[in-house]
């Protein structure tokens, strides 16, 4: 043979590629060969590449069934299997009509042929019992011969053994499919014992073997893998719960997408997924992208079946372009503050609302010291200080490293907050129905405060946050430095001296300044 894979027989080139020996069982047979119909050498060297292809393609395959598949991976194991026998099923169909006989497809069934199948079929069954020793072998009362594959066998050998090769076409069929059967029935026997595969799993391995259309794409996102990602989020990379939560909603619908599609994971698949979310932003699109950029990231360093899978797949979550009508385009709407008459509107609004007393309250600590919601319900008793003989907010659970700051209670509200500081019986300032799985105890009354302020006639540019541009834009206009406003704010200066270096105002500048605040209320 030529080392080009090409030899003569016979004035006509044959292409021809030997099989590996450990892919041999798979592919039955010991090598490829293909008449090329020339006697051309240079039209077989164009000729032989479709050949060589396919076939190198099928060794692959076959190696990625020896390597062994996890119980996850057993049914695109079984397509691979099942593809592979309806491909030698309709071959050999084709072949019984036309007259062509090739032996590498189980067309011919000599005495020799059912003696070595019985013979491959009992040792298969002996190396699956995985004995450890020779004596545990002998003193196990095992019986190969009752193992399903080995009775389908005898079966089938007891229907065709005698009836040898003078048969009529429509028995030759039947042989055939019978033939083809007992191959499925070896398969699954092969892919599914001693591994922990459920009842369900191995009627599912047996549904894919009988038609490959059976099958169902499954997405490489399964429960334990975004388990496992979860956990590497929370405890490694020091992501917030809530974070990871999203991402794993993320990745969740992706997979319920994909199963539902039938469709592999790959760059075009997500790129369909992403045309499918009509009503999501191009900016949520690149969320869910930067998710599935995470999830893989990961994988492909810590999940070594993953890796083994995906190996060669393009990364399927980058260099994804969105088009961006900007006809069409959402601006959102900049949040307004609120006027002084709207801060007595509301105020009024919230004592005759539900929950009146503590949604007034929490208001009113707004309104006065420019915290945002979350940051007045996580106040804690211990969380109101004395600084430099100012009674003061310690707002150190806020949302940015400026956030965190001391500022004033002011004179107004100073009842108020002796009075919830006596009232608690949880520590903190502000009662709560319940935090929610993230710790934010705020959810209720934001939401109240949403139909309030809604129910009053204020627009989505109106929210509680308004509160914060309403006290700054008052301190503003009461002549307070802008530097004393960014301290109670809890907002940085944008300079290196102030932000760096300077201390900040005195608790007296701070006191002196939020006292300036007066919306006309009266509280009572």
């Amino acid at each position: 043979m030529a080392s080009d894979n090409l030899i003569l027989r016979s004035g006509t080139f044959h292409v021809r590629l030997v099989i590996p020996k450990d892919v041999r069982h798979i592919l039955n047979r010991t090598e490829f060969t293909e008449s090329l119909k020339t006697g051309s050498k240079a039209e077989a060297q164009m000729k032989k590449y479709a050949f060589l292809q396919v076939w190198k393609q099928l060794i692959i395959n076959a190696r990625k069934l020896v390597a062994g598949p996890t119980p996850e991976e057993l049914p695109e194991a079984s397509f691979g299997i099942s593809t592979m026998i309806a491909n030698h099923h309709q071959a050999g169909l084709m072949n019984l009509v036309t007259g062509t006989t090739k032996d590498v497809l189980g067309l011919t069934f000599s005495p020799e042929k059912f003696y070595q199948l019985g013979s491959r079929i009992d040792d298969m069954i002996s190396d699956a019992q995985n004995w450890r020793t020779a004596k545990e072998a002998y003193e196990s009362d095992f019986d190969g011969d009752a193992a399903p594959p080995y009775l389908d066998f005898l079966a089938f050998q007891e229907k065709w053994y005698e009836q040898g090769e003078d048969l009529s076409l429509e028995k030759k069929i039947e042989r055939f499919n019978d033939w083809v059967r007992l191959n499925k029935v070896i398969h699954q026997y092969k892919i599914t014992h001693g591994l922990p595969v459920s009842l369900d799993s191995i009627t599912e391995i047996k549904s894919i073997l009988d038609d490959p259309k059976n099958y169902k794409i499954k997405s490489p996102f399964t429960k334990s893998r975004l388990d496992t990602f979860s956990t590497y989020q929370r405890e490694q990379k020091g992501i917030i719960e809530k974070t990871i939560d999203m991402h794993v909603s993320r990745l969740e619908k992706l997979k319920d997408w994909l199963e539902a599609q039938n469709h592999e994971i790959s760059f075009k698949a997500v790129n369909l997924w992403m045309e499918s979310l009509v009503d999501i932003t191009p900016k949520t699109k690149k969320q869910y992208l930067f998710s599935g950029q995470s999830f893989w990231k990961w994988a492909m360093k810590n999940d070594d079946g993953f890796k083994k899978q995906f190996k060669d797949l393009v990364p399927p979550f980058e260099k994804h372009e969105f088009e961006v009508n900007r006809m069409e385009k959402r601006t959102k709407l900049k949040r307004k503050a609120f006027t002084i008459a709207d801060v007595k509107t509301l105020y009024l609004a919230c004592k005759e609302t539900k929950n009146r007393e503590i949604l007034t309250d929490l208001f009113l600590i707004g309104a006065h010291s420019g915290a945002r919601i979350e940051e007045i319900c996580q106040l804690r008793k211990e969380d109101v200080i004395d600084d430099e003989g100012v009674l003061s907010f310690d707002v150190y659970k806020s949302k940015t490293e400026a956030g965190v700051r001391y500022t004033p209670v002011h004179p107004v509200i100073k009842p108020i907050i002796e009075r919830l500081i006596k009232e608690s019986t949880d520590g903190f300032l502000i009662k709560s129905p319940a935090g929610n799985k993230y710790g934010i105890r705020s959810d209720a009354y934001s939401k109240q405060f949403g139909r309030l302020k809604t129910a009053c006639g204020y627009n989505e540019q109106f929210v509680f946050h308004s509160l914060r541009a309403t006290m700054i834009t008052q301190l503003h206009r009461a002549d307070v430095p802008p530097i004393t406003i960014a301290a109670m704010i809890g907002h940085e200066t944008g300079t290196v001296t102030f932000d760096v270096y300077g201390k900040g105002p005195s608790p007296q500048q701070k006191l002196a300044a939020i006292s300036k605040i007066d919306y006309g209320l009266d509280i009572n």
